[in-house]
């Protein structure tokens, strides 16, 4: 007898209350876990139950539970089978309630961008990746950005009673006409009126502008800031990344992409107007990503520039983020290697200067450390379009380390991989040390980490 058997024949409390509930509850929230000695177990909750609502609030995914769930007072409808229950239960305001929710179902975007990604990926491309992600409440949980195309006044009435703050929104461009044909949505969602909407209710928002030359740059980029700029300081700031292309674009719409003299340029141009964008209470609102600087050959911009560095997981400063942490660990970083060690240090080819540039002559000094950086050609997506580490395959860096001398070790940025460890072809890091022949690790940009284990 398995243990909801051994409950339901000890005690059965259920009876059919549907009539009882307001119409339109999702039930699609499994309780998978219950924590030990949680109010959840001491009131006989149990995994494989259907959490229904919380105080006549309906429940449609964790963030709803962890919301309503933090009262001290709680009304529960629960179901299994079919059947609805009822318990009240009472708990500590610093108490959780103790259940563990099924993973919350990711919802699309509703757009088709003439610069998606999604569109844009060769075969054998992890799965992932042709998925268009749309959901806010993923944009407030990890910081993904969303279009907001698929938000009607419902989901942005729930975004401000739970205060689901900072959301990350990709603007792209405010032009309503311009917005059609770049998002292919087919109509004026109305981005505006929705930013208004969320920042008059104290929701914080970070924006983003995909620049695609031709398209949403000059008189139109400079309409798109001042169009943001007017919700400051609900709008936090504004950064501008340059489209990033494949070779894989047979049947989408044509696209440019920046080249060392048009990124260049476009610095100086935007750094000649974006005096226009000073606003009073802070001292930047617009900030350019660090690939436009590299590509373009310009310094990467100092501290003062980045503020808080809140973009850094956008492109927006982590140059200079790198560069502060490896200047900080230098007293820390040791004389002498206890014995002879050759690494290995893979990046690619859009940051290789400025690696080399940053760690080279500390490394230099460390006795018995030999080290190489090594660039690898993104052949797979396109070598005179994509160059960023984030996009190197595991096919290209095999192919092009397998020539290389005996190392100790290969050294590959977390960026690399996912979340779950996996790279963009679908590889983990164990296949790519057996296809290699050679350890290898991956760091997370922490130079004393990568040298404590041969020290």
């Amino acid at each position: 007898m398995n243990d909801l058997e051994q409950f339901s024949n000890v005690f059965n409390p259920y009876q059919n209350v549907s009539s009882m509930m307001p119409p339109g509850y999702i039930r699609a929230m499994n309780i998978v876990s219950i924590t030990p000695k949680s109010p959840a177990e001491y009131n006989g909750i149990l995994p494989g139950e259907e959490l229904i609502s919380i105080n006549g609030r309906a429940i449609g995914d964790e963030i709803d539970y962890e919301f309503y769930a933090a009262d001290e007072a709680l009304d529960i409808v629960l179901q299994r089978d079919g059947i609805e229950r009822q318990l009240h239960i009472r708990k500590s305001i610093d108490e959780e309630l103790g259940l563990g929710m099924e993973p919350m179902k990711i919802r699309s975007c509703a757009n088709n961008c003439v610069f998606c990604f999604a569109h844009q990926n060769p075969p054998g491309v992890r799965e992932a990746l042709n998925f268009k992600d749309g959901d806010f409440r993923f944009s407030f949980l990890y910081g993904h950005y969303i279009t907001m195309t698929n938000m009607g006044q419902k989901q942005l009435d729930r975004v401000v009673e739970q205060q689901l703050s900072p959301l990350y929104v990709s603007v792209h461009v405010t032009n309503p006409q311009l917005r059609r044909e770049m998002l292919l949505y087919g109509k004026d969602d109305q981005i505006l009126d929705k930013i208004k909407f969320l920042t008059d209710h104290k929701i914080e928002l970070h924006t983003q502008i995909v620049l695609c030359p031709g398209w949403n740059d000059g008189d139109i980029l400079l309409e798109t800031v001042r169009d943001l700029a007017q919700f400051h300081p609900g709008v936090k700031t504004v950064s501008i990344v340059p489209v990033g292309l494949t070779k894989y674009r047979d049947g989408l719409p044509q696209l440019t992409s920046f080249t060392k003299d048009s990124a260049s340029d476009f610095i100086e141009w935007f750094q000649s107007r974006e005096g226009e964008f000073k606003l009073p209470d802070i001292d930047r609102f617009v900030y350019l990503s660090d690939e436009f600087f590299i590509l373009g050959g310009k310094p990467i911009p100092d501290n003062d520039y980045y503020g808080e560095f809140s973009m850094i997981e956008n492109g927006v400063g982590q140059c200079r983020d790198f560069s502060n942490r490896f200047l900080a660990s230098q007293p820390m970083l040791p004389q002498k290697l206890k014995r002879p060690t050759r690494l290995i240090f893979v990046t690619g080819v859009l940051g290789y200067q400025f690696l080399s540039d940053t760690i080279s002559a500390s490394l230099d000094t460390i006795e018995n450390l030999e080290y190489e950086i090594i660039p690898v050609k993104n052949d797979w997506l396109g070598p005179e379009l994509v160059t960023v580490t984030g996009l190197i395959s595991a096919r290209d860096l095999v192919t092009q380390l397998k020539s290389i001398q005996a190392a100790d070790a290969v050294y590959l940025s977390y960026r690399m991989f996912s979340d779950e460890g996996i790279t963009l072809d679908d590889h983990t890091r164990e296949s790519i040390e057996k296809r290699l022949g050679l350890p290898v690790y991956i760091h997370h940009e922490d130079m004393l980490e990568i040298l404590s284990p041969w020290v």
